[in-house]
Formats: structure tokens, sequence, C-alpha cells
């Protein structure tokens, strides 16, 4: 009876037991819910206080900003009003309120305003006595923080000399305050040598700062290499009187001969061109360097030139070569270099010739120099060693083949036409005043 007994007191029981433990389960998922509520809640509150803040904070830096826009744009006399207004109010309030207000503050800074050490040893205020106390302190937690002695790079003369310089080991890189002290004494120890350039070549000079005939020297002449000719078995015999020498085959030319038919022929340059006269300058070459001098000079010169290809008979048969090219081909100014507006009967079939050829390259331009012999048009070209110099009226012996050496003639040339026609436009200039007085003069 005893074993029936407990086992129906077993059966009854155990019901019991799983009910009480399916009511614990159903119970923490109400609690989890709950805590997830609650932590929801705290997050949107602290956001909602962050961002109370944030408004707050905009609303102060917006007033601070428009406190100091105003002090900008007050005047001095209302200022000066203001602080003497303020003065008398914290003169009328007791003085020891305002000492403990002071301290209060100077504590308060102290506290919360707490600066690195390594700002805060440079700084002017700082006494002798707290750095090094702080100092002391920092060595105190480094031994206690490393167990071994650190090497560094950089001298002790410089920590001493800047103690808030924050020195690197040597197994780091340098860092930029390192790295600046190394460049102060590099500047201070070698930042003299070194050496500086004087009276050097520039070849764009030639072409956009050309020199003047009088500031030619010898020593330009060689750089841009003037003195270079061709080999002896190209060799003229017309052309010996302007041949300095030999040098393994290359015959040498004098510079001598270079710079006086340079001064001579910019003589004549300058005067065909103060005299209104047409100058025209070729050079076939396909350099690109060739063609921004030729551009250069005619522009400085207010002439013309030929780039490309010399077409035979652009002289002699005028007419026939310009029938391709239309529109209006002629324009007649006056000593001034303006306009006249005539206009050109069709009839006229006057050919107006330049008055002046330059040939930077004159063994390739053959036909140019029999055009210009037969229409008796003078011609200025450079003559190299393979070159007669017979054939041009005033023959300059320089290399040809150099960019260098053209760009040079063309630029000293060019010069020397431009100052001719600022003569010609200044005396054309003080001819018209002249004739508006004398017409003023007569109507009176």
């Amino acid at each position: 009876m005893n074993k029936l007994q407990s086992a129906a007191f077993r059966a009854a029981v155990r019901p019991r037991a799983v009910l009480r433990y399916s009511s614990t389960l159903a119970e923490e998922p109400h609690n989890q819910k709950l805590q997830r509520e609650k932590a929801l809640a705290e997050a949107l509150a602290r956001e909602e206080e962050n961002f109370r803040k944030e408004a707050k904070l905009r609303t102060l830096r917006e007033q601070s900003k428009a406190s100091i826009a105003r002090l900008n744009t007050a005047p001095v006399d209302e200022m000066a009003k203001r602080v003497e207004a303020l003065s008398a109010q914290l003169a009328s309030i007791n003085q020891d309120k305002v000492k403990q207000l002071d301290q209060e503050i100077e504590e308060y800074l102290y506290k919360n305003l707490r600066l690195p050490e390594s700002e805060l040893l440079n700084q002017p205020w700082a006494e002798k006595s707290a750095r090094s106390d702080t100092g002391a302190a920092a060595t105190e937690t480094s031994s206690d923080d490393i167990s071994r002695t650190i090497q560094s790079t950089t001298s002790s003369k410089y920590t001493n000399k800047y103690p808030g310089l924050k020195v690197t080991p040597d197994y780091k890189p340098y860092s930029k305050q390192e790295l600046f002290l190394r460049h102060l004494n590099h500047m201070k120890r070698s930042g003299g040598f070194g050496a500086e350039l004087k009276d050097i070549y520039i070849p764009s000079k030639d072409v956009l700062d050309p020199q003047t005939v009088s500031e030619l020297s010898i020593a330009s002449l060689m750089a841009a290499g003037c003195h270079l000719g061709h080999a002896k078995q190209m060799w003229r015999s017309s052309t010996q009187p302007f041949i300095y020498g030999e040098y393994n085959g290359v015959h040498l030319i004098d510079l001598n001969e270079t710079l006086s038919a340079l001064r001579r022929t910019a003589k004549v340059v300058k005067g065909v061109a103060k005299k209104g006269g047409v100058i025209l300058y070729v050079g076939t070459t396909r350099l690109q360097e060739q063609l921004d001098a030729l551009e250069a000079a005619a522009k400085r010169s207010n002439g013309y030139y030929v780039s490309h290809r010399w077409i035979p008979g652009t002289i002699t048969n005028f007419t026939k070569v310009t029938q391709q090219c239309g529109g209006a081909q002629r324009v007649e100014v006056n000593l001034g270099d303006k306009s006249t507006n005539r206009s050109f009967d069709s009839r006229d079939e006057t050919i107006i010739k330049p008055d002046l050829v330059v040939l930077m390259n004159p063994v390739d331009n053959r036909y140019c120099i029999r055009e210009c012999i037969k229409l008796r048009i003078p011609t200025i070209g450079l003559c190299d060693t393979d070159m007669e110099p017979s054939l041009l009226t005033y023959a300059v012996p320089c290399n040809d083949d150099s960019m260098r050496a053209s760009s040079l003639v063309l630029g000293v040339l060019s010069k020397a036409a431009e100052e001719g026609v600022e003569e010609r436009r200044l005396q054309f200039l003080a001819y018209e005043q002249a004739k508006k007085l004398s017409s003023i003069q007569r109507r009176q």
C-alpha cells in the first residue's frame, strides 16, 4: 500500500511542477520586452538631451558671433561709454564678492582646461618650478612604464634649448619638430654653399626679348653656335676672308667679321624701317622654333615673313601666283601705320615689291635670290662656308643650320627695325601736330 500511495503522490505532484515551469517560461519574454523598451526609452531620452545641448550650443555660438560682429562694427565712442558703464557697475558691487568670483573662475579653468605637458611647458606663463615638477613627474612615469633606456638621435643641446621638444627614439622616424630643427641646422651650415649662375645664355630670350646691336658680343655669338661652319670638303673659296681656322675637319667662322657684318646690316634694316619700307623675312625650315622666331621678328618690325616654301615667281610673277588668293590684298597706310581707307581700282595692277629681303637659309632659296637680283631688291642673308657671298647684297658670315644662330640674328635685326619704326612714328606724329597747329593759325 505504501508503494501505491507514493506512486499516486508522484503522479499528482508532477503536473504541478510542469505547470510551474511553463509559467516561468511565459514570464521571461515579457521581462525581456520590458527591458528592451526601457533601454530604447533611455536612448531616446539621451538623444533628445544631446539635441537640446547642441541646439543651446548653436544658439550660443550664433549669439556670440552676432555680439562679436556688433562689437566690430560699433564705433569707438560707444565702446568707451560701454566700458565706463561696466566699470561703474563693478565699482558699485562689493569687491569681496568680485574677488571670490575671480577665484572661482580661476579654479574652474585650472580644473577643466587641462593642457598637455608639451604645450604647458612652452607657455610663457609657466613657472620654472612647475616646469621642473612636471619634468620630474614625467621622468618618474617614464621610468615606471619603460624599464630600458631608449637612445635618441637628437642631441641633448636641442632638448636643453627647446624643453618642449618631443624626442623620438632611434627606431622611429623623425617627428616634424626634429625635421624642422634639422632643416634649420642644414641652412645654417651649408645653406650658402653652391654656385650662383650669372651671365648665362638663354635661347628663348633671342626670340622674346632680343639684344640690340650695341649689347651684342662675341661671347653671345659663340654661345649661339654662330662660329660653326661646314666641313672643308664643302668649302667655297670665296668665303676665305670669313674663315678663322679649322678644327677636326670643320671650318670655324671669324666672329669679328660676323659682329661687324651684323652692325652694318642692323643700320640698313633700321634705315629701311625708318623710311617706311617693306621688310620680308624668309626662312623655309620645318622647325617650329624657326617659325616662332620669324613670326616674332615680323611683328616686331611691322613686316612680313615666309616660313614654309618660297613659290617661284612670287615677286616676278606676282599677278599669276596670287590669283588663287581671294579677298582684299592691298591696304594703303600712312607713315604712322594707320589705314587711309583708300579704295583701289581693279585695273590697277601695280606690283608692290619688298624693299628688303632677309634670308635665314639662302642655300635653299636660290629662286628667291634670283628674283631679288632680277628686280634689284637688296638682300641680307646668313652666309655659311658653303654659300656664295657674292649673291647677297649684305652677307653675314654665320652658321645657317643652327636655330639658335638664326634666332639670334633675327632678333638683332628685328630689334633694329623696331627702333626705326618707332622713330618714324614719332616723326609722323610730330608732323601731324605741326600740321594741325599751322591750320589753326591760318584760320585765326
